[in-house]
């Protein structure tokens, strides 16, 4: 898409009304005397035959829009170009779509913390806001009952927790309060809830003891 300045009408041509300038680009006849033509695009037309595509105004001193081969006026042109779903304005430039919307790449924001998301990991709330990776996991990730950190991966990878005595918990953080061993599946190697404490099976009999 190119867009071109005023288009310049013939007032400087030759002032002789049987003067013949060119052929007209678009009708291919010739422009004949200096109120009938007019320069646009590196190329002559008549003032005529340079119109926009749509409302087939003529542009002749006017601003237009010259895309995929065909000319429009300002207002025209406006028509043919997407919305931004943030503000409403046209997009003019570069268009970045997501999540079946469309978006000037500087109103694509994070709605909590308004942090721009071009480029960068986004999600949906349930209610279909969008939110950094980092205002999500505020909201909505589980928070370790051990280290009281969020249970989160930092690669974007599947997140695993525990959950025990109504209590969520890393899996690195599963382990006994008083020797530190990790929990096992095995027989005798697992987990002995005790005074709302995780204990190993050596320590709980001590504790019961």
């Amino acid at each position: 898409m190119s867009v071109g300045s005023d288009s310049e009408s013939s007032s400087e041509w030759e002032d002789d009304p049987d003067f013949i300038h060119g052929l007209c680009a678009k009708c291919k006849e010739n422009i004949i005397g200096h109120e009938n033509g007019c320069k646009a695009l590196g190329a002559l037309y008549h003032v005529n035959c340079f119109v926009c595509q749509k409302c087939r105004d003529p542009l002749v001193k006017k601003p237009f829009y010259h895309s995929e081969g065909l000319t429009y006026c300002e207002k025209d042109y406006l028509d043919t170009l997407e919305k931004c779903d943030v503000c409403g304005d046209h997009i003019r430039e570069r268009i970045l779509r997501a999540v079946d919307k469309q978006y000037h790449p500087e109103c694509f924001k994070c709605t909590d913390c308004t942090r721009g998301l071009d480029g960068i990991p986004f999600t949906l709330d349930s209610d279909n806001k969008v939110l950094c990776v980092d205002c999500y996991n505020k909201k909505f990730a589980y928070t370790c009952a051990a280290c009281g950190e969020l249970i989160i991966t930092q690669d974007g990878s599947e997140t695993y927790r525990i959950i025990a005595m109504d209590k969520d918990f890393h899996v690195a953080c599963y382990k006994c309060e008083d020797c530190g061993v990790k929990f096992e599946n095995d027989e005798g190697k697992g987990c002995y809830p005790y005074n709302d404490r995780l204990l190993c099976h050596t320590h709980y009999r001590a504790a019961v003891n």
